[in-house]
């Protein structure tokens, strides 16, 4: 967050291996992928709280892969940063 400044020019907001960078946009668009990770966060602990009285299983699971995606959006993130600086 403090290394993406408001900016006119377009940053980068995609890069794949293939192609390169395939995505490129507003500086403040840069925030939908955390905000899509707070989203896939709450989601699956309301989820998990829900189920964890019927089956601790599924709840502990759904707590995993929420877990999971956190790791793979903070590298994504990571990298998108070091792509923009």
């Amino acid at each position: 967050m403090w290394q993406i400044k408001p900016q006119t020019d377009p940053i980068f907001l995609h890069y794949n291996i293939l192609f390169g960078v395939d995505s490129i946009g507003e500086w403040w668009k840069v925030f939908y992928l955390p905000v899509v990770g707070l989203f896939i966060y709450i989601v699956n602990a309301i989820l998990g709280w829900i189920l964890f009285g019927r089956d601790k299983f599924t709840s502990q699971l759904l707590n995993f892969v929420s877990v999971l995606c956190q790791v793979f959006i903070l590298i994504a993130a990571a990298l998108l940063v070091f792509l923009n600086v």
